[in-house]
């Protein structure tokens, strides 16, 4: 171009000028729009901001750390949820003298109830997702009972917990829910669900501080220190220290809490029915060689 004017290389806007006829003044105003329009374009488009993780659906901060490092989607957790559990039921059934086993396997239920909370969330079919848990604890209870004198599979607390926190969502009352918070809790307690009143009141946690991740340390910690200390006044009273034995190694559902930070908010592999097959199908492989590692002086 010969003229004086505003070019475009590439899709860059660049300047030419004839100074032969001095242009350089009759351009100034068509430069200085230049540099303007650049500076407005650049600043519209920061580089590389780091955004934190948003929920899917509500759009509600999950104040979870920036996206850097090892990151877990669902399906990872689920997979360190389902060996924390095998780990806790090998302690339970065939070391029980090992605790570490038994605080190791505190890891699962924390990521479990976080993963029905998500669940409950993302679901676009609340009734399938009830009538799923309900139908898999009917049929995992006679393998519970096989392995376990006494009480309800976890199933059965998940169930409570995901009817709790429907029910939170539409009880304006703060009393009202409190009331009911509580008594299903105490109800968990004398039924004897698989992990008493905590599992229901742990789910109840994990939703009402859902997307503020700092709440959930700070509510879970509490939760599980109060029960610690109650347990304690029970066994000193009782005389029976397994009340506060348990309660304590329940402590050990801290150890979730680092793995929960790093959720990534994906789903992952969709292996929906993972857990509900690996729960019952683990028991079961546990109790059958339980008598073979007796025999040849391995456990209790």
């Amino acid at each position: 171009m010969g003229d004086g004017g505003l070019g475009d290389v590439d899709g860059v806007k660049v300047v030419e000028i004839d100074s032969s006829d001095g242009s350089v003044i009759k351009l100034a105003p068509r430069i200085f729009e230049w540099i303007l329009v650049e500076m407005a374009r650049r600043l519209a488009k920061p580089a590389n901001v780091k955004k934190r993780d948003r929920s899917r659906l509500d759009g509600k901060s999950m104040d979870l750390p920036v996206k850097t490092g090892l990151r877990f989607d669902a399906f990872a957790l689920k997979l360190i949820a389902i060996t924390a559990m095998a780990v806790d039921h090998i302690g339970a059934l065939i070391y029980p003298e090992a605790l570490w086993l038994r605080v190791v396997g505190r890891l699962a239920m924390p990521i479990i109830a976080f993963l029905l909370v998500e669940g409950y969330h993302h679901t676009r079919h609340l009734g399938r997702y009830l009538l799923r848990l309900l139908v898999f604890a009917v049929l995992a209870q006679p393998v519970y009972r096989l392995v376990f004198p006494h009480g309800l599979n976890v199933f059965f607390d998940l169930l409570a917990g995901l009817c709790v926190i429907w029910a939170a969502e539409r009880i304006r009352s703060h009393w009202l829910l409190a009331g009911l918070v509580l008594a299903v809790g105490i109800a968990g307690f004398y039924v004897t669900l698989d992990w008493w009143h905590l599992g229901v009141w742990m789910i109840f946690v994990f939703h009402v501080t859902r997307g503020r991740f700092g709440w959930t340390v700070g509510a879970l910690g509490g939760l599980l220190l109060v029960n610690a200390g109650f347990f304690a006044f029970v066994s000193a009273r009782t005389g029976d220290p397994s009340y506060q034995l348990i309660n304590f190694i329940n402590l050990g559902c801290m150890l979730a809490l680092p793995f929960l930070s790093r959720y990534n908010g994906q789903r992952g592999c969709d292996c929906r029915y993972l857990f509900y097959v690996f729960y019952p199908g683990h028991l079961l492989v546990i109790y059958a060689i339980r008598p073979l590692l007796e025999r040849l002086g391995f456990g209790f």
